[in-house]
């Protein structure tokens, strides 16, 4: 029986998903093609056939985190009008702050992931850098916009380890802040 487009791209997704859990839940040393095969329904086969080692599939998982948050990313700047200053800062939180199946499974499986293989961290290193080098270019002061992207960065990284002490009222007031630190009238030189 031959598989749709469709299905292929969800096996796949699922192989992603997978492996994301478990890293999240048992750490690196669990991660095995087996493991990754019997967590997402399908055959050892069908993993490789998507992801041919371990390698690729780590890889593969990081090209996911960074294609699915550029998405987000591009969704959110739609919503913002061109050549406004903080634009990209304004669509960065929002992006961020919508993570939800991201924080919980695959921020702590890359974290594991780069632990062990420290080459994928270059890969990574990468996105922050284009990421700190549009902040840069957003049209406010640069270092009150580089203190918003840590916060927020910051604030997902203490979710993802599951040690945010925010309540909820206290989130969104932050949340607020930061946004109100994009629009700042203290225009970059």
């Amino acid at each position: 029986m031959r598989r749709t487009k469709e299905e292929a791209r969800q096996t796949r997704e699922n192989i992603l998903k997978a492996a994301a859990t478990i890293i999240a839940r048992s750490g690196i040393g669990a991660f095995t093609i087996e493991a990754v095969a019997q967590e997402a329904g399908v055959t050892k086969g069908g993993v490789l056939h998507h992801f041919p080692s371990r390698e690729a599939l780590l890889n593969g998982l990081i090209d996911h985190v960074i294609e699915a948050f550029n998405i987000r990313l591009q969704k959110e700047l739609s919503t913002e009008p061109a050549g406004q200053p903080g634009r990209w800062l304004r669509a960065y939180i929002r992006a961020v702050f919508s993570v939800q199946y991201d924080v919980q499974y695959l921020i702590p499986a890359l974290a594991a992931a780069v632990a062990a293989d420290h080459r994928l961290l270059e890969r990574i290193r990468r996105r922050f850098e284009e990421s700190q080098q549009a902040v840069v270019r957003d049209g406010i002061d640069p270092v009150q916009a580089t203190i918003v992207r840590l916060a927020v960065d910051g604030i997902v990284f203490a979710r993802s380890l599951n040690v945010d002490v925010l309540d909820e009222e206290t989130s969104r007031k932050v949340y607020n802040e930061l946004f109100s630190l994009t629009s700042s009238t203290r225009i970059s030189p």
